[in-house]
């Protein structure tokens, strides 16, 4: 019989000395920063998500049990999904702009009440109603752009929200100059005054001159957009005209626009928005699963009636 093989033990490989405390923390420290660097850069050029604040965006997005508990708002509200990747691409121009019924996230401009308010200049969430080169205008509530009506079946329809009688811009003019906006202003508790648009069905209002100082900050860039003044204009009358959404600007409104029911702050108060103060479209829901017994998870793509919308006459 064949002698046994004999395998030969391994020798144990020496260890190191242990590693020092020092190395140890760093080598913590090491990998929680790569962690962070890899977090940053996909939410910053990757996705990113989104929670709903508010109730701006009723009925097509919940923004939880209110404004008032940012955290339960959170936690309550819808969540949205942003391809932050679309923004890099749009704003490298290799994607086209942001269009009509996209809903998008935008930084809170330094003239929105709220901003002037708080100091602060959050995010928030409205829906693109107008792009670069629109004619626009509202009309009883009706958002007329390039002369066309915009169905607001897809505000109205659940019967929640009933968007409010409002003429804007609605401008005095004379010699074909504008000389006034028809505009009203509150003040909080804190002394800021705010703009507050009369309903159409509602008593008459002076006109404010455009000089004031409200109206500037407010409406400045509004009034720098208006349309030239038609020759048939009335003279001394107000009157709706139209605004042209300048080069790198979008008109964003909420699809809340019922003040009894704590309408949108959007353009209405503080004009069309730079280009680069939107930080990417919201292109779905994915938080709750399901809300009121129904699946909440779904696409947010513009709706139907913005389809209908015809391209500028100045393009």
């Amino acid at each position: 019989m064949p002698a046994p093989s004999k395998r030969r033990a391994r020798r144990p490989r020496p260890e190191g000395p242990p590693a020092s405390r020092r190395a140890r923390f760093w080598r913590e420290v090491r990998g929680y920063a790569e962690a962070l660097v890899i977090a940053y850069l996909v939410v910053t050029f990757v996705f990113n998500t989104v929670g709903v604040v508010g109730s701006s965006m009723r009925p097509n997005l919940d923004g939880g049990v209110g404004s008032s508990n940012v955290l339960q708002s959170l936690l309550t509200g819808d969540r949205v999904f942003i391809p932050k990747y679309e923004t890099w691409l749009r704003r490298a121009g290799i994607m086209p702009g942001y269009e009509r019924g996209h809903i998008v996230v935008v930084r809170d401009p330094a003239n929105s009440p709220s901003a002037i308010e708080t100091g602060n200049r959050p995010f928030f969430i409205k829906r693109v109603v107008a792009v670069p080169g629109d004619r626009l205008r509202i009309e009883a509530g009706e958002v007329i752009v390039n002369g066309h009506a915009i169905d607001q079946g897809f505000i109205s329809d659940s019967g929640e929200i009933t968007p409010d009688r409002q003429d804007f811009p609605l401008v005095v003019q004379r010699g074909g100059e504008v000389q006034g906006l028809v505009v009203r202003f509150g003040l909080t508790p804190r002394g800021t005054a705010f703009p507050d648009l009369p309903l159409t069905d509602g008593p008459p209002l002076p006109a404010v001159p455009v000089d004031d100082a409200r109206v500037q900050l407010y409406y400045g860039t509004t009034l720098d957009a208006l349309a030239p003044i038609p020759a048939d204009a009335p003279e001394g009358v107000p009157f709706v005209h139209d605004i042209v959404i300048p080069p790198g600007h979008y008109w964003i409104m909420g699809d809340n626009r019922q003040r009894a029911r704590g309408g949108s702050e959007d353009s209405r108060v503080f004009g069309p928005v730079r280009s680069i103060t939107i930080a990417g479209r919201a292109s779905s829901v994915i938080w709750p699963p399901r809300r009121d017994d129904a699946w909440n998870w779904r696409r947010l793509s513009p709706p139907e009636a913005f389809a209908m919308v015809p391209e500028s006459r100045d393009d």
